[in-house]
């Protein structure tokens, strides 16, 4: 079998499509973060993410199973990630549907949120507690950060984000497709008499 600096074919072309991909899911993540939301720009890079994202999980599968005793792990983060960045990604795109709307309402936005910056803490996540020791420094840190340190960085933006974009005040749809008010109380005031 052909071999590429000791590694298999078999095994150094996904790996290099994967490095390649998971370069470009952590780019166009910030990018899709960063620019202004809204259909255009925002929907575009958020598309990139995800496909990119789409080969990080295809080629990581390949490759655990490679190595499966070693890299079990990585297939679970990869299959965690992606399936984040899939709801994510759906709960935008499915926003209007009949079932989404009765199951979500308004809040389509909060799954949206948590779905996509929860995957991209799992891409880093795993990035790091694979690749941490090759980098000066990072190499004589405890695992555990590699771990936590991803979400512990990502939770204020989070927080941030839906602070910003969740609906003060949201509606879910009946069957009929009539909204119901949810999150406001009805306060309504006695008298004596």
């Amino acid at each position: 079998m052909p071999r590429i600096d000791g590694l298999p074919l078999a095994f150094f072309v996904p790996l290099v499509a994967h490095a390649l991909a998971g370069l470009t899911a952590g780019v166009t993540g910030a990018v899709a973060f960063s620019v202004p939301k809204g259909p255009a720009r925002h929907h575009r890079w958020g598309k990139r993410y995800l496909w990119a994202y789409t080969v990080v999980f295809l080629t990581a599968t390949i490759l655990s199973v490679q190595r499966w005793s070693a890299d079990a792990y990585l297939f679970g983060l990869a299959h965690l990630g992606y399936s984040l960045a899939l709801a994510g990604y759906s709960a935008r795109r499915f926003r209007h549907t009949s079932w989404l709307r009765r199951l979500l309402g308004d809040w389509w936005v909060i799954a949206h949120l948590s779905g996509m910056i929860a995957s991209y803490v799992v891409l880093w996540t795993a990035f790091y507690v694979d690749n941490a020791h090759l980098f000066p420094g990072l190499n004589r840190l405890p695992t555990l950060t590699f771990w936590v340190a991803p979400t512990l960085i990502a939770v204020p933006f989070l927080v941030r984000s839906i602070a910003r974009f969740a609906p003060k005040s949201a509606a879910v749809h009946d069957d009929a497709g009539d909204a119901l008010e949810v999150g406001k109380r009805d306060v309504t005031t006695r008298t004596s008499s």
